[in-house]
């Protein structure tokens, strides 16, 4: 009998996040200071270099795959200069008490913001996605990128410049979320460009 290591793993580091739904896998969540700063923390699926030392004290099995999902956390002290991969980010004040955020995420084969935080094929994907839920209802474990940004007043604007199909945009309060499909990212056309605005 053997077991799907990879599938094992990202069922027991799902259950370790915060919120139940299956996008969280791959995340970025930025909590916004009013002066800009903050605190950014990460999740995503990468595949394990090595055997972990649970594979190691375990005999009477032969171990198919491996994958792991790495969570951190850290401070900036501003978002402007923070950089992750070729995601541009910025911030302002707007005028008139409106502060906002923008973020650009490019798109197609040179973007790389989502080969970083997703780096597995589209079979290894679905592999992990077909074991966590026998039943097919789960589709978008490590499929998905979501970026959640928790600003420092609740939500006045939430929007995308060209939207795309397939995108989910939604806020609640102080909190604004992005999710998109990691086909999208992958395929040619202008940068997906986010917009958000805050009273200060």
């Amino acid at each position: 009998m053997s077991i799907d290591v990879k599938a094992l793993l990202l069922s027991v580091a799902l259950l370790a996040l915060a919120a139940c739904d299956e996008t969280d896998a791959v995340a970025l969540r930025i909590r916004l200071r009013d002066d800009f700063s903050g605190q950014l923390t990460t999740s995503n699926v990468a595949l394990m270099p090595a055997e972990s030392a649970l594979q190691q004290a375990t005999s009477g099995v032969e171990w198919q795959s491996r994958a792991e999902i790495l969570c951190s956390a850290g401070r900036f002290t501003s978002l402007g200069a923070l950089k992750i991969s070729d995601i541009d980010l910025s911030s302002g004040d707007g005028g008139e008490g409106i502060a906002f955020v923008r973020v650009a995420l490019p798109r197609g084969e040179s973007a790389k913001w989502c080969r970083v935080m997703i780096p597995m094929t589209a079979d290894e994907r679905t592999k992990a996605a077909a074991a966590l839920d026998p039943e097919g209802k789960t589709k978008n474990v490590a499929s998905t990128i979501k970026i959640e940004i928790r600003l420092p007043g609740n939500v006045v604007g939430n929007g995308l410049t060209g939207r795309v199909r397939g995108i989910k945009l939604k806020d609640e309060g102080d909190t604004a979320t992005l999710v998109v499909p990691l086909d999208v990212a992958q395929s040619a056309g202008d940068p997906i460009v986010w917009h958000l605005t805050w009273q200060r």
